[in-house]
This record gives structure tokens, sequence and C-alpha cells, in this order.
């Protein structure tokens, strides 16, 4: 039996692994035996055997769990340094792993719910179920599995369900596009929405390792975009990009409507427009106090704003705030 034949008949569990395994020895042994080039001996069919259960065995610790993780999973992450020791990962690793997963995931899908104008996305994000779909050894690898309650459907968005997984699975994708000193251009074209694309950014920082808990890089996967792995350069990258963000070619204009949601670590709000549109705000160095006071009121910002594909504004970099007192 050769190997693309081994390859056909496997099923992918330790139990299939046996059967062919065995049936492999058997079939070789027998051919041996025909050609009369061997005696087949009690001893000799031991030796094969033992030969066979140390694969069994080395499949059924390694390369079966990391199956069961990377078909059963959304995201997969895979960490190493020196906290994430093979079989003997830190707790504290372990935990900054499974702590970062489900806070980021839960704001991505906050924001991504937010930005589709979907009412109450900070409590159906708190309350999805994500699933640890299983831990592998091999340094650490942990699947997520992302079971989001039944929302509506919008027609001008689809199934908001599917697209909110589909942004979780688009991160490795994404990730490629963080170059040396910056952005590579071609991002703007795999994510045309600029607000989507800033809110999946912002969870690749989150995602990449400072190295202070045990592990230097962090693999995020997963199985329609691959694999892309997160360290602390493109920590700085992306920290750079956020600090520093390329505002000259982007256009010029004032909104007002109402402060939606507004994140003091990420420096950003959501501003639902008069006219129905949601806007990404990014505003450096808001303050608490006046985070407070603009959450739920009516505000004008002015700034520089990038459009999508439709040419509605999406996101906005603010440079004036004002405000705006209710009628009475």
């Amino acid at each position: 039996m050769n190997n693309a034949a081994i390859k056909e008949t496997w099923d992918g569990t330790p139990k299939g692994a046996m059967r062919v395994f065995l049936e492999n020895d058997m079939w070789a042994l027998a051919k041996v035996s025909q050609l009369g080039k061997m005696d087949v001996t009690p001893e000799l069919v031991s030796k094969y055997t033992q030969a066979s259960l140390d694969q069994i065995d080395k499949i059924a610790r390694e390369s079966y769990p990391l199956y069961q993780v990377t078909e059963n999973s959304d995201i997969v992450l895979h960490a190493e340094g020196p906290g994430a020791e093979h079989n003997k990962p830190t707790l504290t690793s372990l935990n900054w792993l499974t702590y970062t997963a489900e806070k980021n995931i839960r704001s991505l899908i906050s924001a991504t719910l937010d930005l589709f104008c979907v009412t109450d996305g900070k409590n159906i994000a708190k309350n999805a179920d994500l699933r640890l779909s299983g831990i592998a050894p091999g340094s650490i690898f942990i699947g997520l599995k992302l079971d989001i309650p039944p929302l509506p459907y919008f027609p001008e968005v689809g199934d908001i369900r599917e697209k909110l997984i589909g942004t979780a699975k688009r991160l490795p994708m994404l990730a490629r596009f963080i170059g040396d000193e910056g952005l590579e251009p071609g991002i703007r074209e795999a994510e045309q929405d600029p607000a989507l694309r800033d809110a999946a950014l912002l969870s690749l920082l989150n995602f990449s390792p400072t190295g202070r808990r045990g592990i230097h890089t962090l693999n995020i996967s997963s199985r329609e975009h691959g694999g892309v792995s997160l360290s602390q350069r493109e920590r700085v990258v992306l920290y750079n990009v956020f600090r520093r963000p390329k505002i000259e070619t982007l256009l010029s204009g004032s909104f007002s409507g109402e402060v939606r949601a507004a994140d003091l670590d990420k420096e950003r709000f959501h501003l639902r427009a008069s006219d129905g549109t949601m806007i990404r705000c990014v505003m450096q160095a808001m303050k608490k106090d006046q985070a407070k006071n603009i959450l739920g009121n009516l505000c004008r910002v002015s700034g520089k704003y990038d459009v999508n594909n439709n040419g509605q504004p999406r996101l906005l970099y603010v440079e004036r705030l004002e405000p705006i007192e209710p009628l009475i």
C-alpha cells in the first residue's frame, strides 16, 4: 500500500490510523512472503506491528488533537515562546491567551454590530457563546468557535451572523497586509469598509503579543484564509499606524448625530448621523469626562473622513467636537 492509498483510506481518526497502519503492515508482509524473499515469523510480525504502534501513538498524542481543533474551530490561535513550552505551558501564558481571545472577539463583535446599526450590539456580544473547541500540544494551540444568537435580517446588510463570523475568520487575511513600516496598499481592496477595517486592525493589534507574558509569537488562522504570525514587530507597526494615520488624502467634512458608543482605551466612538449612517470616529487623547458627557448625546464632529465603496462616510478622524444642545 503506497502513501496515496493511505491518504485515501484514513478517515482522520486514531482508530482509522490504526487500521490503515496494520493493514499496510499485513499487506507488506504478505507480499514479501508471497515472493519468497523472507520467512514471515511471529518475531517479524511483532517488529512491524510495534513500529506501527509507535506511529499511531505519535498521531494520537500530536496530530489528532490538532486535527480536532482545526476541524471544529472558526479561529485557531497558536502561541509560541518560553511560556508556551510543549505540553507544559505556564498558567500565566495560557490565561493571557484565553482572556485576550475572549475580550478581543467580543469587542470585535460589538463594534461590528454597532457599525451595522444593530441595536444593543454590546449586550449581544456579551451574550455570544464563545467556545473553546480544543487545546492541542505543540506550544499552545487553542480553537475558538463562535456561536452567535439569532439576529434579525437586514436587506442592506444580509445575514449579520454570517458576517460577524466571517469578519473574525478574515483576520489572518488582513494581517498579511501588515508591512515592515506600515500597511500594504492592497488592504483597502481586501476590506473596502474603512470602519470595519479599523475595527479588525485594532483586533490584530490586541492579539499581537508584547512578550511580557512568555509568548513571543501568536499565529492566528482560519480554514478559509490560512495562518499568519503576529509578534512584537506587527504590534509596533500597527501601533504607529494608529498613532500617525495618513489623513492627507481623505475628505474633509462635518457630521451631526448621536454618540452611540465610546471606548477610551481605543480612542474611538460611533456616531449615528442624522441620515442613519453609522460613522466610526477616532479622537486621540479623548478624556474620560469628555467621553462620559458625549455618550448618548447629540454632537457635531468635524475632520478628515474615509468612505466605503458606496461613497458613505465610515471612518472620521476628529479635529473638532461640539455638543449640540437639544431643542426644548
